[in-house]
């Protein structure tokens, strides 16, 4: 079985960008065991081949070359740049990192005391925290909600041995997507594929199924992450809705930017302009290959916190309802079609976006071909969109703030029964 290949060819620069994606993610990280494949996948990239990671970093940097290893929800990623002429050394860097990295136990114990760090850190972070507790609580179950970080009580059950056996079950030829961008021509591409691949198993792509929860959630709740001091509170409001490549998605596009897209999108216009609650306010559907939320966000000061939640869920079933009008909808579709250029303008992001539509298994060029969906689209349908999709009956809100003195506001915003968190349970 070979990998997928994709090749954007752009020779005006002596540079070239690749991305091997593996497909899987962090949503199938073992339940208990989150967190297993950003650790693999940081494992690997500290030491390869004959190089541990201190030689692997020196090489790249006299090679003026970067290598990279990344985690999302649906795949790991070893990418790269590198300038022509050095193309083939670093490539065999990257071939290394997949084929033969060295798992050293010393890295192993060295990640496992650092990543505890990290997690600190998003405690630091309001933004990132309310992310962090929003994902975990939208759909109970749902493997989105799996932190690809971990948790200080995960990390204790990720082994060296497990981590190993979870990159060789997922780095083999049918399991790639393969995107090259830049100074590359057929010979070359063919050539650094070869490269990639020589040295990795030939198989077909293991089946790692992300199992979905078998019922969603019902009814309205509130979690108020209690955290000391704030004079803010960061928002998060959603449900789970589809996956992006549903029959929709081009009608959700248009929806979310008419509501919180843009800056005269609804929600900015109502909590920021109007009111002055937020210096912004926005929403969208998460892209991914699963089923995943449809997210509104916002950061209000926390005497606010309360009427700018009941306000959000006012919008929201408003909108969920009645959907846009004619002319929102007509200034959402040519917004969309403007800012596309812009998001396919160089090799490396069309190249991006062809890997990342890869990875959720849709069609080639599907994203690129969005504008042509947008032009097919009534007012109506993206109303019925809405409808079908939006639902904010069922909507979890996720405040960051100072509990003591949000918490009143907060039980009379209608966002349904309110639970007090300790920041740092999780």
């Amino acid at each position: 079985m070979k990998p997928l290949v994709i090749v954007e060819a752009s020779p005006d620069t002596p540079l070239v960008w690749f991305d091997v994606a593996i497909r899987g993610g962090s949503c199938t990280d073992p339940l208990g065991i989150e967190g297993l494949h950003r650790h693999a996948a940081m494992l690997a990239r500290r030491g390869a081949g004959r190089r541990d990671r201190a030689e692997l970093d020196e090489t790249l940097d006299s090679l003026g070359a970067a290598v990279e290893v990344g985690v999302s929800r649906d795949a790991v990623s070893v990418a790269g740049l590198a300038l022509s002429r050095h193309l083939d050394q670093v490539i065999d860097l990257a071939a290394d990192i997949l084929a033969e990295p060295k798992f050293s136990e010393d890295e192993h114990a060295r990640l496992l005391r650092e990543t505890p760090q990290v997690l600190d850190e998003i405690r630091d972070d309001d933004s990132a925290l309310a992310t962090r507790w929003f994902d975990w609580l939208c759909s109970p179950g749902h493997p989105y909600g799996r932190t690809s970080l971990g948790t200080e009580t995960s990390l204790t059950r990720i082994d060296r041995a497990t981590a190993t056996a979870t990159w060789k079950r997922e780095v083999v030829s049918g399991n790639l997507v393969i995107g090259l961008a830049g100074d590359v021509d057929d010979a070359s591409a063919q050539r650094v594929v070869t490269r990639l691949t020589e040295r990795i198993p030939t198989a077909e792509r293991p089946s790692v199924a992300a199992e979905l929860p078998a019922r969603e959630a019902k009814g309205r709740r509130m979690i108020l992450v209690d955290k000391p001091d704030r004079t803010q509170a960061q928002i998060r409001i959603g449900h789970l809705s589809v996956g992006y490549g549903h029959p929709d998605t081009a009608a959700l596009a248009i929806a979310e930017a008419v509501f919180g897209g843009m800056f005269s999108s609804r929600l900015m216009q109502e909590i920021r302009v109007k009111r002055g609650w937020s210096y912004g306010a926005g929403c969208a559907l998460r892209r991914s290959r699963l089923p995943h939320w449809f997210e509104l966000w916002m950061a209000a000061g926390i005497d606010v916190a309360g009427p700018a939640v009941a306000l959000a869920l006012e919008l929201f079933a408003d909108y969920a309802n009645n959907g846009p009008t004619d002319d929102e909808v007509d200034f959402a579709r040519s917004y969309l079609v403007g800012a596309m250029p812009f998001h396919v303008a160089t090799a490396r992001q069309r190249m991006q976006l062809a890997v990342r539509d890869a990875v959720f298994d849709l069609p080639s060029g599907f994203t690129a071909q969005l504008p042509e969906a947008f032009a097919g689209l009534s007012p109506a349908d993206v109303r019925a969109a809405c409808r079908a999709h939006l639902r904010p009956d069922d909507a979890v809100t996720v405040a960051v703030t100072t509990a003591e003195q949000a918490r009143g506001p907060l039980e009379a915003a209608n966002a349904g029964v309110l639970t007090v968190v300790d920041h740092d349970e999780y």
